[in-house]
């Protein structure tokens, strides 16, 4: 079971299907780099059912969160990610996250979307993982 927060935007629970996170560095360092990148890529349906309109609304606002221009103030955001299966717990926090990309795709009534989010390159130390 996922439940995936971003702040002033969403809360994602059932429909998430699955939650990716990486920690990355150059390919070609010869030794530990400064530059490292952390990304979380959630994917997930996009619900019509009339008992969920959440799902609806909530990627309508994470795909106006995409859009958002680099200087606005709700370009970052905290996004959280806890993940509990069985007694195996994950909990992931990227403090200053932005929209890397999000697609969402269509066939007759079933949705997916995918959402890829990254932590600001200068804040690396706002990124949690339990």
């Amino acid at each position: 079971m996922y439940k995936v927060t971003i702040a002033d935007v969403a809360e994602l629970t059932e429909e998430v299907l699955k939650v990716e996170f990486a920690s990355t560095t150059p390919a070609g360092s010869d030794a530990r780099s400064s530059n490292i990148g952390a990304t979380i890529t959630i994917t997930g349906r996009v619900s019509y059912d009339a008992d969920k309109p959440f799902m609806k609304d909530s990627t309508k606002e994470i795909a106006a969160w995409s859009m958002v221009k680099p200087d606005s103030t709700d370009t970052y955001k905290t996004v959280s990610v806890e993940f509990d299966h069985t007694g195996l717990t994950r909990s992931y926090e990227l403090s200053h996250a932005f929209v890397v990309s999000f697609h969402e795709q269509f066939e007759d009534q079933n949705g997916l979307f995918e959402l890829v989010v990254r932590q600001k390159k200068d804040r690396l130390d706002g990124v949690k993982v339990d």
